[in-house]
């Protein structure tokens, strides 16, 4: 891996990763189609508990590592220090090691204290994989910092692929251990604790991956530091601080952007106890909200991700050079990639969201489907925002301004918690709740640290190509998909059964939808060829659609 990495074309990376996020993601939903079909609303509510506490627990753990060892380290690199390079992967491998023992203590004994009851088995069961996905996320952070998003993206899909096989796999043998042992009442609780097995496997699978990897570059690595001449080594207390003062941030951070989760659960269990719902009936329905249209809204809210991870250390770069119009257009560059594929598929979800849901999981009542379908067509706007607040907060994290999303997540959870209290008791509106509340947070977010990011670094969104064209062309996508699912499902409603007539007429209709948004996005104008060839094969997607006359 060499220096020349670190200058990879940003766009091709972000992509690459964003890539993986979306095939993450498909596998993931592939395989929780049958996983939440055998798991049933109960069971899926108990494992929804579960992973929302872990989640939570590991972004306090681990979740800033990938972030804050890529920044620092994409600094080191950028001005010749690979023994510093070295020098913050060893401090930050101890400190995954403290900081990894201690939360997974936390989950395991804490469990109690998080979930419910019935809950308490899968968490405790997740306790060792908060252990192991420290020790990723390092690995993750020192190739990210060389600009190199492939070692990351070929993990995450190995993670899914693990994580499918078991999940599914240890829900069946617990599920059966429950019944042969006269546990039947308990069936999905234990069900639940087999599927967070497969996280455990799936995040070990993924680190001796990046630890394979790793050993064969480490040679390089060492040749680089023998060549390192600057002088400037770091001393590990040195080290230590420096990580700490990057990393804490980004913790508190991270855990204020995602603590809504948590507390959505606990407030919605508590008002939904004292209004007199039994943990059953209110598990189920947040069963509803955590694993079926989270499943699915996190799609576009990773690739989003993945283009924050990618961002933070191109503009860390840019920016510790005092290269301003360089980091004003990676920015320019990470809006604008993940406006266009956030915008769509937030449309899709709005207009295809019940067929989607009906197609995904034939095991769901008429009222729980249509309680589905109606968060994904609620929930598209915030989706958009969700995008959106997580490119800035990578780029305020990646220019050292660290401390700003802490305060405008924190304003945003004060109103958000506010809002959520008020619909939740005094309305009926239930799931509907999260959505709301959610979308008031987002929104606040990406108000504040967009007016932060444009009072720093002088950057202004180009609202016509990043926002604008995007939003038009995934318009006339949801028009003609919504079109084209009513007349085949007229058509074939004659001739087949409901599911099957359902199922074809939806995947015909995704099908054309991402056909129309292409045309559509680039015959409006939304893209160049200059910036087709940024892509990984824009030469020749550019090629074609300059023959079919969509771009200049």
């Amino acid at each position: 891996m060499s220096k020349k990495r670190r200058k990879t074309n940003f766009a091709m990376q972000a992509t690459i990763l964003a890539a993986a996020s979306i095939i993450s993601k498909l596998i993931g939903m592939a395989y929780n189609i049958p996983f939440a079909n055998l798991l049933e609303e109960e069971g899926n509510g108990y494992y929804g508990m579960a992973q929302t506490v872990y989640y939570l627990i590991l972004l306090i753990a681990t979740f800033s590592i990938p972030q804050a060892v890529s920044k620092i380290m994409a600094e080191k690199i950028e001005k010749g220090e690979y023994r510093n390079v070295k020098r913050i992967f060893d401090v930050s491998m101890l400190y995954v090691l403290v900081v990894g023992i201690i939360a997974s203590g936390i989950t395991f004994f804490g469990a109690p204290g998080f979930v419910s009851p019935s809950a308490v088995l899968s968490l405790r069961v997740l306790a060792p994989t908060v252990f192991l996905s420290g020790f990723l996320s390092v690995y993750r952070g020192y190739f990210q910092a060389y600009g190199n998003m492939v070692p990351t993206s070929i993990s995450q899909v190995v993670e899914q692929i693990f994580n499918a096989v078991f999940s599914i796999s240890m829900a069946v043998l617990f599920m059966h251990i429950a019944r042969t042992s006269g546990k039947e009442d308990v069936r999905q609780m234990y069900g639940a604790a087999g599927g967070t097995v497969g996280t455990g496997v799936a995040v070990l699978a993924g680190l001796i991956y990046m630890m394979v990897l790793f050993k064969r570059e480490k040679g390089e690595l060492n040749e680089r530091m023998a060549n390192d001449t600057t002088g400037n080594l770091l001393s590990y207390k040195e080290a230590v601080k420096l990580l700490l003062m990057i990393a804490t941030p980004i913790i508190f951070s991270s855990f204020i952007y995602n603590i809504n989760g948590t507390i959505d659960m606990k407030m919605f269990y508590a008002i939904m106890d004292n209004k007199g719902l039994t943990e059953k009936v209110y598990g189920a329905q947040y069963g509803l909200y955590s694993r079926y249209y989270l499943v699915l809204a996190n799609i576009p809210i990773a690739m989003a991700a993945a283009v924050a991870s990618t961002v933070i250390p191109r503009v860390s770069a840019t920016h510790g050079i005092k290269d301003m119009e360089g980091c004003r257009k990676s920015i320019g560059k990470a809006i604008q990639l993940t406006m266009v594929l956030t915008i769509p598929c937030a449309i899709g979800f709005m207009t295809l969201g019940k067929p989607i849901i009906n197609m995904l999981y034939p095991s769901l009542s008429k009222a729980s489907a249509n309680k589905a379908a109606g968060l994904l067509l609620y929930g598209g706007i915030a989706i958009i925002f969700y995008g959106f607040s997580s490119v800035l907060n990578g780029v305020l994290q990646g220019v050292g301004k660290v401390n700003f999303p802490v305060l405008s997540s924190s304003i945003a959870l004060v109103f958000h918690v506010i809002l959520l209290y008020i619909m939740l008791e005094y309305t009926d509106i239930g799931l509907l709740s999260f959505i709301f509340a959610t979308l008031l947070y987002v929104l606040i977010i990406v108000v504040m640290n967009y007016w932060k990011v444009k009072q720093y670094i002088g950057y202004k969104v180009d609202w016509r190509s990043s926002i604008l064209m995007p939003f038009v062309a995934a318009v006339m996508m949801g028009a003609v998909s919504l079109l084209i699912y009513r007349l085949l499902s007229l058509i074939l409603a004659k001739i087949m059964g409901a599911y099957i007539c359902n199922t074809i007429s939806t995947i015909v209709a995704i099908v054309s939808a991402a056909g129309t948004y292409v045309v559509c996005l680039l015959k409006f104008g939304g893209y160049t060829e200059e910036m087709l060839l940024a892509f990984p094969k824009g030469a020749f997607i550019a090629k074609i659609a300059k023959k079919i006359h969509l771009i200049k």
